[in-house]
């Protein structure tokens, strides 16, 4: 039954990646049905990524006072209701409210696959969801966002979003009814609760600095994805199909990398992973950023910066049981990952959407550098301080190395 968890999982969170992702290379089409101005029209990603925030906020105290079970089922209702209205939706002030509503839910629903990941699944099955946890995103770029921009070149923005809409709603459902029991002692939900599950898990020595350098480096990875359709356009001439076809190349070398991580970790150790991924990343974004490159070129430097991307983070989420070993739950250290990720998005994306065209592309582009400049160095910084456990000595060769808390 876990191996059927797992690979519901992956279909629900793919079909939501895809339905958001989906935004950032239809911005020309969707400004033109609502009548918004292109750059504004990133909003709908901030709308969402906001409501996403909040769900993720939110998550682990409910299911600290209610059955997962029954939450899954709630937030997958509400995820199809909401999608249904936004595709309805006569204006873009409603379609902002109901991409919204949308990010609440989807906010909720990656709560409960941490809690699935750390709770609801045996130790077999730990690595194979967090694999999914972390893929899941970078395939449906892969494959659902090119997929769904090449019906919409044909067929117009809303068809796409109705099949995966569909196919959404009935990962979910399946989901629901495979879910295990939660028999964990529940408490009467408190506002004040809200936090004190993240309060108690960034006491914890390092974790703070951790998830800070996780949140502004995640905004430089997501505000480069928002920014993609004007990036392209502007940098390159190209419409809406042949960004497809550009997001299919990149988004298959990020997402395939996921599954050969586990093999790089095993072989490198999760240090030289790491620290080898993170410093690759950092010499191709300035080659590619400011599209001075052939398109040619500047895809394959942009596909091996995603696939360098996710090989640094998931060796540092992987990590997360080692690093905060003194604490309970992992739920929350879940959930941190979901958050930091949204909080960045949210504020990059409104961030592009009210500066783009007043700053200049050349200047947002900056900013999504220092983005990754900031964020990495407080992300090494804060694993880089971690001290390995007394009772495990480092391996030989490994006593050197800063990073020996994931050896």
């Amino acid at each position: 039954m876990d191996r059927v968890r797992v690979a519901l999982s992956f279909a629900l969170i793919f079909c939501l990646a895809s339905i958001d992702s989906s935004i950032a290379p239809m911005v020309r089409e969707l400004s033109a049905h609502f009548g918004a101005p292109m750059d504004q029209t990133l909003w709908l990603i901030s709308a969402c990524t906001a409501g996403i925030v909040a769900g993720v906020l939110l998550g682990p105290a409910l299911i600290s006072s209610f059955p997962a079970p029954r939450l899954l089922a709630a937030s997958v209702a509400a995820l199809a209701a909401s999608h249904l209205l936004f595709l309805l939706a006569p204006g873009f002030g409603a379609a902002l409210l109901w991409r919204a509503v949308f990010g609440l839910a989807c906010g909720m629903t990656a709560s409960l696959l941490w809690w699935l990941t750390f709770e609801g699944v045996s130790q077999a099955y730990y690595q194979a969801m967090v694999v999914v946890m972390m893929s899941a995103r970078p395939l449906a770029t892969a494959v659902g966002v090119p997929a769904a921009g090449l019906l919409a070149s044909s067929a117009g923005w809303r068809p796409p979003f109705w099949a995966l809409g569909g196919l959404m709603a009935a990962a979910g459902a399946a989901l629901c009814m495979a879910m295990p029991a939660d028999t964990a002692p529940k408490r009467s939900f408190a506002p004040a609760g809200v936090f004190s599950e993240y309060a108690e898990a960034l006491r914890l020595p390092r974790a703070a600095a951790f998830y800070a350098g996780m949140t502004v480096n995640r905004m430089c990875y997501f505000g480069f994805y928002a920014l993609t359709g004007i990036w392209f356009l502007r940098h390159y001439g190209l419409g809406l199909a042949r960004i497809s076809f550009a997001l299919l190349v990149i988004g298959l070398a990020e997402g395939l990398v996921n599954f050969a991580a586990p093999a790089l970790q095993r072989r490198w150790g999760l240090a030289a992973t790491f620290t080898w991924g993170l410093a690759g990343s950092a010499v191709l974004l300035p080659m590619f950023l400011f599209g001075w490159l052939p398109l040619a070129a500047a895809v394959g430097l942009v596909a091996a910066f995603m696939l360098l991307d996710r090989v640094y983070v998931m060796a540092a989420v992987v990590s997360i049981r080692e690093l905060f070993a003194d604490s309970g739950s992992k739920t929350a250290f879940g959930s941190l990952n979901t958050l930091t990720a949204w909080l960045g998005l949210t504020f990059i994306s409104w961030l592009e959407g009210r500066f783009t065209d007043a700053w200049g592309l050349a200047a947002m582009e900056c900013v999504l550098l220092a983005c990754f400049a900031a964020g990495s160095l407080l992300l090494y910084r804060a694993l880089s301080l971690a001290a390995p456990r007394g009772a495990r000595p480092p391996p030989a060769g490994g006593s050197g190395n800063p990073l020996s808390i994931f050896i």
